[in-house]
This record gives structure tokens, C-alpha cells and sequence, in this order.
């Protein structure tokens, strides 16, 4: 943002805004008319709250000209209709952020592309798998699953080991789509054994590419018509985090794996297996 600083404005438009954070009903009724008008017994419903509460509300709300009374329901006004998508988004985030906050706090976030960021909201229904001492293997078998039952697979992923390998082998043997882009790191060692012996053998298979990444990345994504799966670097060890996925099978969710995968791939060039001397 170029021109007056935020803080400037926040200083000078303070009561404004924090009405609205403030107060739990300002908030919910604007995102309840977000999805369109509503009367003032619908508006008691979305809010749990009464008549009483929730008629001074209203009115604060048509004084700061965010929403007006049409035809006897209540609407947002042309500016309602700009501050309300910026506050949901806002409330999403901070939910995705809550609902899972040890995994964020946890990881690098800085390989998820600016955009993807900006809309985490998108995975507020995922859950986290972690390793524990009663499944050691969770990470891994959720994975296994989610290749084995899809029909496609995009990833992009920095890291590679044999067992990851195989299991999509399997998946393009089966002759599915799958495109993988990959760091120039993991590109190098694509080029050796005992990846490249593997390579020679998929090359029949012509549903299958693997794109490099002009510029190092951290992180491992799988995405399929059913599921995201996104693994990540731990902060505290810089070292790719085994014990822990992000998984989501919420449409939304793959959609936004999808995004990430494109802005990967659109960045990337095939693999080029140099011949072996």
C-alpha cells in the first residue's frame, strides 16, 4: 500500500472500526446480510439475540450508512456491500488461524504463494494428522490413502524419498494423470539412482510429467479431484516436518491446493534427465 500509512488512518478512523470489532452484534449482522436481506425476525434467528439487543445495533449500523431498511427488510447500502466481504474474510482467517493454530505457528509459511495466504480461509474444514505414539505411521498411511484412491494427482514438493516414490509409480503405472513439479534440489537427485532407473521405466507412461522449479521451495503438497494434502518445514529445526500433514477433502480446500499447484506449474519447465555416462 502506497500514499497515507495504515496507522495514520487507524488513528484517525479508530472509533469506527473498533465499534464494529467491539461489538459482537455489529459484526454479526453485518455478515448475515452479507448473503442478502434479511427481516428483523431472520436477523434474531442468525444472531440468537432479541429485539431489544439487536434494534440499537441495527440502527448504529444505518447511522454509519453500512445497511438500510428496504421494503421493510434490512439490507447492506453499496459501502455495507464493500466492508462486509473485507470483516468475513477477516473472521475466517482468524478461525483457520484458532482452529489450528499450533500447526501454523509451527511451520515456514513462507513457500505458499502470496495469494494461497491470503486465503487460508479455505481450510478451516481441514484437520491435522500428526504421528503419535499409538500410530506412528499416521502421516504416512493418510497419504498412502488419499494416492491411492485418486484418479489424478498435482503436487509440488521438495522433498522425495523411496517410499513416496513408489507409491506414485503405482498411481502412473495405473495410467492416471499425474503432473509433480519439483525444486531444482530433488531435480538433482531425480537424476540419480534410485530415482532414475525408476524414471527410464515410467517414460511409456505419458500421462505423467515432472516439471522443475526454476527457484528452491519449501514444501510438499498433494492435491486430487477428492483431497489436499500440504506438508511443511518445521521453524524451529528447518527441516521438512514427516510427523505432520495439513489434510482436507473440503472442495474448497482442493481448490485452493489446485491454485497452489498452478502457480508452481506455470513457473516450472519439464524434467530433463541428462543421459547417463
Amino acid at each position: 500500500m502506497t500514499g497515507v500509512p495504515p496507522l495514520e488512518i487507524y488513528d484517525a478512523y479508530h472509533d469506527e472500526i473498533q465499534a464494529i470489532f467491539r461489538s459482537r452484534l455489529l459484526t454479526q449482522v453485518l455478515i448475515a446480510l452479507g448473503s442478502g436481506s434479511r427481516s428483523l425476525p431472520a436477523l434474531r434467528d442468525a444472531t440468537g439475540s432479541s429485539s431489544q439487543a439487536l434494534i440499537p445495533k441495527i440502527r448504529q449500523l444505518e447511522a454509519l450508512q453500512y445497511v438500510e431498511q428496504v421494503r421493510g427488510d434490512y439490507v447492506l447500502t453499496p459501502i455495507g456491500r464493500l466492508v462486509e466481504p473485507e470483516i468475513e474474510r477477516l473472521v475466517t482467517l482468524m478461525g483457520v488461524l484458532g482452529r489450528h493454530r499450533e500447526f501454523w505457528v509451527e511451520h515456514e509459511l513462507d513457500s505458499i504463494p502470496p495469494e494461497s495466504l491470503g486465503e487460508l480461509r479455505h481450510l478451516y474444514n481441514a484437520m491435522v494428522i500428526r504421528d503419535v505414539e499409538e500410530d506412528i505411521y499416521a502421516v504416512h498411511a493418510m497419504f498412502a490413502e488419499i494416492i491411492r484412491k485418486a484418479s489424478w494427482v498435482h503436487g509440488v514438493s521438495s522433498i522425495m524419498s523411496p517410499v513416496q516414490a513408489n507409491l506414485i509409480e503405482q498411481v502412473i503405472i495405473e495410467n492416471k494423470p499425474v503432473e509433480l513439479v519439483v525444486s531444482p534440489e530433488i531435480a538433482g537427485k531425480l537424476a540419480k539412482e534410485p530415482y532414475r532407473a525408476t524414471l527410464e521405466s515410467l517414460k511409456e507412461y505419458s500421462r505423467a510429467v515432472i516439471y522443475v522449479s526454476p527457484a528452491p521451495f519449501r514444501l510438499g503438497m498433494a492435491v486430487t479431484e477428492s483431497c489436499l494434502s500440504l506438508g511443511l518445514y518445521r521453524r524451529d529445526t528447518g527441516t521438512y516436518d514427516t510427523a505432520s500433514d495439513l489434510v482436507s477433502s473440503d472442495p474448497a480446500a482442493v481448490a485452493w491446493g489446485e491454485r497452489v499447484f498452478r502457480h508452481y506449474r506455470a513457473i516450472a519447465s519439464p524434467l530433463s534427465i541428462p543421459p547417463d555416462k
